[in-house]
């Protein structure tokens, strides 16, 4: 109760807030990187299983078609008896190898496998049947009476019957032994061990897929679950965001438009901002109270003169407020060259051209002949860039001729922010950064730094 009492009376912290839910968040969008990660995992394992089985099935394909391309080269040399048909057979047998190339790729891809086992079963058999095609390719080359025996030929005898045998009953016994009963049953047993490897590889496969469907499956239910947590607390945090900072801060220009305090609503940085302000703003509406209007301001711009300035460098904060000492460039030039009818008219339209620019919060005084000083309220260190976009575009302005005036241009220097209570300091620290701009060409602004100052009485020595 006491801490809810507490809540209550100061506000919920923005900012441990937004680190809550920052660390809520960054938990959650770990979960489903590493989620994410476990299902492309699953996604590359299941793709990588896929391309394996194509592969392999690829590898016993070949190794069918090596050994269907050797039995039509032997059969269809015991018909024919062209020569060429017998070179075609040694050359896949001695030089292209592709049964061998499938059981290598077998043996890289799935050692210690069925499917290898199948497969090496498929070679044997392959091999076996090798011995009757070498016997019958010998007997024709024997009944031709040639000469030009192939290498793996020579080492093939015919049996003493086989040899006693015409050329026309020896070719007449090959294409028997091409072509009987045995010969096929050899085939269908290279197939069948050809058939038991592919069924091997897709019962693998199929293993694979269900298993790794399954983790995708469960994986994608908890990224589901996760968006869903990542989606609430998004909406918590917009939630927050509005009811702790964005409504109080609406509420809060509203009542600033409308010249009256703010209320201590909202998280506890604003309230504490809100009060803040307050406490300025009743410190602000006494001294301007004592400031009639011709006692504050200058009567050829318009614009706050410098005891308006005296007054209101006291009541603004100095941790937040920018100090811009603007002069303008070759002032003097104009007033000898032009005439100060002209001098005048030039100082109105840069009051005014200020004016333009900044804030209708911020204060735009005269304090001297063609010194102006501008109170940026309520800003932080970061504004800086906001600063010289809007320097630049006066200049620009400035530079254009309009009713007769001669082009201008304005230097100015900078006091941001300072972290003290002394608005004298900052006066000379934006002084300091004045005549470096003036010293470096004039036209532009510039931030004063630590060091300016020694820089700055260096030169004046």
């Amino acid at each position: 109760m006491r801490l809810f009492r507490k809540f209550k009376e100061e506000g919920l912290s923005l900012r441990l807030t937004f680190l809550l839910m920052l660390f809520i968040s960054l938990a959650i969008t770990a979960s489903l990187l590493f989620t994410n990660f476990r299902t492309i995992k699953s996604f590359h394992a299941l793709n990588d299983a896929m391309d394996t089985y194509i592969d392999l099935q690829d590898a016993a394909d070949s190794l069918l078609r090596a050994s269907d391309y050797l039995t039509e080269q032997a059969q269809r040399y015991t018909v024919i008896g062209d020569r060429k048909l017998l070179d075609n057979y040694f050359n896949e047998t001695e030089n292209v190898k592709r049964r061998e190339e499938a059981l290598r790729v077998m043996e890289e891809r799935l050692p210690d496998s069925a499917a290898l086992d199948a497969l090496k079963g498929a070679l044997q058999g392959s091999v076996t049947l090798m011995d009757r095609e070498y016997y019958a390719m010998r007997l024709v080359l024997s009944a031709k009476g040639e000469t030009d025996i192939p290498r793996p030929l020579d080492a093939v005898f015919l049996g003493e019957r086989d040899d006693a045998l015409t050329p026309a009953e020896k070719i007449e016994r090959a294409r028997v032994m091409m072509h009987d009963s045995g010969y096929y049953a050899q085939k269908d047993a290279i197939r069948a061990k050809l058939d038991e490897c592919v069924n091997a590889l897709k019962n693998g496969t199929h293993g694979t897929q269900i298993k790794m469907e399954k983790r995708m499956h469960t994986d994608l239910v908890w990224m589901t679950i996760l968006i869903a947590l990542q989606s609430v607390s998004l909406i918590f945090l917009l939630w927050v965001t509005n009811s702790l900072g964005i409504n109080p801060l609406l509420r809060a220009v509203e009542h600033i438009k409308q010249d009256q305090k703010l209320p201590i609503t909202g998280a506890h940085e604003f309230r504490y901002l809100a009060g803040t302000y307050n406490n300025m703003y009743t410190v602000y509406k006494r001294s301007i109270d004592n400031l009639s209007f011709k006692a504050s301001h200058d009567e050829l711009t318009g614009v706050y003169n410098r005891a308006g300035y005296d007054l209101l460098k006291k009541s603004v904060d100095l941790h937040s407020t920018a100090f811009l000492l603007v002069d303008a460039d070759n002032f003097k030039t104009i007033n000898d060259s032009c005439g100060h009818e002209v001098g005048d008219r030039a100082l109105q339209r840069l009051a005014a051209t200020l004016k333009q620019n900044f804030r209708a919060d911020d204060y735009i005084c005269r304090i001297g002949g063609d010194e102006f000083m501008v109170l940026m309220v309520h800003v932080t260190p970061d504004v800086k860039h906001l600063i010289e976009r809007k320097i630049q575009q006066i200049n620009e302005e400035l530079h254009e001729s309009a009713d007769g005036l001669p082009p201008m241009s304005v230097s100015v220097g900078v006091s941001l922010c300072r972290d003290t209570e002394n608005p004298q300091e900052m006066f000379h620290e934006a002084d300091v950064a004045l005549y470096y701009v003036k010293d470096n060409g004039r036209n532009g602004c510039c931030f004063y730094k630590p060091g300016m100052r020694g820089k700055d009485k260096q030169k004046a020595g």
